[in-house]
């Protein structure tokens, strides 16, 4: 499992095609499709080991592996609405506009899922052999987590209008600058 986790960066590095209006948009759709059932995968793979973790450090992991999973189901949620209603396709027909409407959620999106990576990741290589450090850091891990889950269901905690503006914004045109 830790090698799975070590090798997805690598893998993921093609979802930030998504923000783009041209030929890339469809690599990192296909790309989403096959790291969704892998991700999928390492869940239920988790499943089948944990028992074998402290409870805390369970929870942590698990926590970053279903966060890892909503993620990616929002993400496939995108791409389904630009591919169901066309918009890619006009986008791409269009080459005045280099990014879609919706490229700053999906960046944070994107983002969300390596530092799900990472987290989960970190938390499974913790040892206990030091007691106080691996709670320490696990709890760190902990609270790392939940802001990442309050950031992607809430917006950004640190800035209180952008979810406002995420909803907003027009989903198929985005001028870059």
């Amino acid at each position: 499992m830790e090698a799975r986790l070590l090798s997805l960066p690598h893998d993921l590095k093609y979802l930030y095609g998504l923000e783009l209006a041209n030929i890339v948009w469809f690599m990192g759709a296909q790309n989403l499709d096959d790291m969704s059932e892998e991700c999928g995968q390492l869940y239920v793979e988790f499943g089948k080991f944990s028992d074998g973790l402290p409870k805390r450090q369970r929870d942590v992991v698990g926590g970053y592996l279903l966060q890892l999973s909503s993620t990616l189901i929002a993400l496939q949620y995108n791409v389904f609405l630009y591919k169901e209603t066309g918009i890619i396709g006009q986008l791409i027909r269009d080459k005045q506009v280099q990014k879609v409407g919706t490229a700053d959620h999906i960046h944070m999106m994107v983002d969300t899922v390596y530092e799900c990576v990472a987290g989960a990741y970190s938390a499974l290589v913790l040892s206990p052999a030091r007691p106080i450090r691996f709670v320490e850091r696990l709890r760190k891990l902990a609270q790392h987590q939940k802001r990442l889950a309050a950031k992607f269901t809430n917006g950004d905690p640190d800035s209180g209008d952008a979810e406002a503006t995420a909803s907003t914004a027009d989903p198929r045109v985005s001028s870059s600058d």
